[in-house]
């Protein structure tokens, strides 16, 4: 605790701005937003009750419905595969390579092809980057955009993590954050 975050909830009681938005929210998404930014882009944030809620989101907003395919990694957090079965999608997982223990690049285009024998094509990839430790991302981009199939980025466990200068949480068409107690920076 830094000795301000009582003020900060006081403040908000104080101006009745409990739920569902405010002005401190506003700002969070703004910082957030600016510090993932890389020179010249534009990102877009918006604050979730959870990582898991995000990628809920993220899956919705991809067109994710019943009985589709959704590949994710095995070695992970329920919240990563929950929100595929909120869905009624199926989760196809995929296992980890021994240098970051995140998803396995060889492994994905495996899932991928056998997914297509099935004569689905998956409606996203979902790569973890666990305990802070980026996936290989310019593998599992390459074959993301080799195969039109779109990343949504759990980077819940990566907030501040790079890969080559680029910070993780920005290498999918969307991702997800979280600031839980357990994550690296809390709120």
């Amino acid at each position: 605790m830094g000795g301000t975050e009582q003020k900060y909830v006081n403040e908000a009681f104080d101006t009745n701005w409990i739920a569902p938005l405010g002005p401190h929210v506003n700002t969070f998404e703004e910082v957030i937003a600016t510090y993932l930014c890389r020179q010249g882009e534009t990102l877009h944030c918006a604050v979730l009750t959870s990582g898991t809620a995000a990628i809920h989101l993220a899956l919705v907003m991809l067109g994710v419905e019943r009985d589709d395919f959704v590949i994710c990694q095995s070695f992970t957090f329920c919240g990563t595969i929950n929100p595929i079965l909120y869905q009624g999608a199926i989760p196809i997982m995929v296992d980890s390579e021994p240098d970051t223990w995140n998803m396995s690049p060889e492994m994905l285009r495996e899932a991928i092809a056998a997914c297509l024998a099935k004569g689905k094509k998956p409606k996203a990839i979902i790569p973890v980057h666990l305990y802070g430790m980026p996936a290989k991302l310019e593998d599992l981009a390459s074959i993301a955009a080799e195969t039109g199939i779109p990343i949504v980025e759990d980077a819940a466990e990566a907030f501040g993590s790079t890969f080559k200068g680029k910070k993780c949480g920005t290498f999918g068409v969307m991702s997800a954050l979280s600031f839980n107690g357990n994550k690296i920076i809390t709120t």
